[in-house]
């Protein structure tokens, strides 16, 4: 037994340090330490974020090859230039033309990012995502009349190297108005929970487990309520460990990161477990989609369907620039939809609970008790396999309601 399990724990230890979140948090200690003692002997507040941006330019640079981080550099600063071009209407369309190629050419070029290995695709992958966000954000400030950033600050708040690949996310407008002293101590106790997060991953959950769907189709309803929940806990400390990392290094820094999730356990119906879950997303989702399409005022139930939609296609957009339109082309996309759909009509009926649940008494702990089976029920189609079919999920998901058939 026993030489069935060390090798076993070496294997799991191998897998964590190929991880690109082990390599992208040892980079950071670094890099935090040494922005630490450089920011307590600059006392104002530009100097500090000089100190920040080459920190994060270095970051870019040991993490991806040096035409990866050159590419993604100039694209933010060309975006700047897009949304500050004169008149705004031609500035809005550069800057829109932008965004589009930004959606393309990560799909594009896979092949070719492909080839500097797998942890350079997953670092485009992911920071991508983050970036388009913070650039769509940027255009319609501008737009609403926020002032003008000046372009080492917008590319700093782009590429700031605790955020800049997984989160949270915060606007470039956002990110000058945190500022605290630098604080290393705590910072690095922030990093050193989230890393034990995804220690406890590697000894939990087998490297790949969750591919194991594919073959789910079969299963009981207990077992998979099994899968459901373990989903659950599995996605919870790995996304959770990445963002405890990067708020302990921004802390290093001297900068206030908000915070990603808000014990969603407790959430008493889908419309606050989204407050709870992913916060900086649904904080984005909110102002930025569902408010322009006209939130509470108009058309209510239409615009919180298309923001599940826009979060949807941002799933599937960072999905496709891993796996490839390949292994996960439209046929593989049902998944991500269906979640949307869901969560969507979850959020709809969120209301009528909450009237239900506020009258108090046992009503409170069984809201609480529906919202995490609810959460865990649509983790199955969010985590689908490409190869499973939507009539398969639709079926497991049934299935998991009403056993019996």
């Amino acid at each position: 037994m026993l030489e069935t399990l060390v090798p076993d724990a070496a294997a799991r230890g191998r897998h964590l340090l190929s991880l690109l979140f082990t390599h992208w948090t040892a980079a950071g200690v670094v890099l935090a330490v040494v922005t630490w003692a450089v920011a307590r002997q600059v006392r104002d507040e530009r100097s500090r974020e000089h100190v920040l941006l080459g920190a994060s330019v270095a970051a870019l640079v040991v993490l991806c090859p040096l035409p990866v981080a050159l590419a993604l550099v100039a694209f933010v600063l060309l975006h700047w230039a897009a949304v500050e071009l004169p008149p705004a209407p031609l500035g809005t369309a550069a800057a829109l033309g932008l965004l589009v190629a930004l959606v393309v050419a990560p799909v594009w070029w896979i092949d070719w990012t492909g080839g500097f290995g797998l942890r350079v695709r997953e670092l485009v992958a992911f920071a991508t995502n983050v970036v388009w966000l913070r650039c769509w954000a940027y255009l319609l400030d501008r737009r609403r009349g926020a002032p003008r950033l000046a372009p080492a600050r917008f590319l700093l708040a782009n590429v700031f190297f605790p955020t800049m690949v997984q989160g949270p996310i915060e606007t470039a407008h956002a990110f000058g108005r945190r500022w605290e002293p630098p604080a290393l101590l705590p910072g690095l106790a922030r990093v050193a929970r989230g890393f034990a997060k995804l220690v406890v991953v590697e000894a939990l959950f087998e490297p790949g487990w969750t591919g194991g769907l594919a073959f789910a189709g079969l299963e009981s309803a207990p077992r998979l309520w099994l899968w459901a929940f373990r989903l659950y806990v599995w996605f919870y400390l790995v996304f959770s460990g990445w963002t405890d990392v990067g708020i302990g290094l921004a802390r290093c820094c001297g900068r206030v990161v908000p915070e990603n999730f808000d014990r969603p356990w407790l959430a008493r119906d889908p419309a606050e477990f989204w407050r709870r879950w992913h916060v900086s997303l649904g904080v984005w989702l909110r102002d930025y989609v569902y408010i322009p399409l006209g939130g509470n005022r108009r058309r209510w139930a239409l615009n919180v369907a298309l923001t599940f939609l826009v979060s949807a296609s941002w799933h599937i957009w960072g999905s496709v620039k891993f796996l490839g339109m390949g292994l996960f082309g439209p046929h593989a996309w049902d998944g991500f939809l269906l979640w949307g759909l869901l969560h969507a009509i979850g959020v709809l009926a969120s209301r009528p609970v909450a009237a239900w649940y506020a009258r108090g008494g046992g009503r409170v702990a069984v809201a609480r008790v529906a919202t995490f089976l609810f959460a865990s029920w649509c983790w199955i189609p969010f985590f689908m396999s490409a190869g499973v079919t939507l009539e398969t999920c639709l079926h497991m998901l049934t299935r998991m309601l009403w056993p019996f058939g």
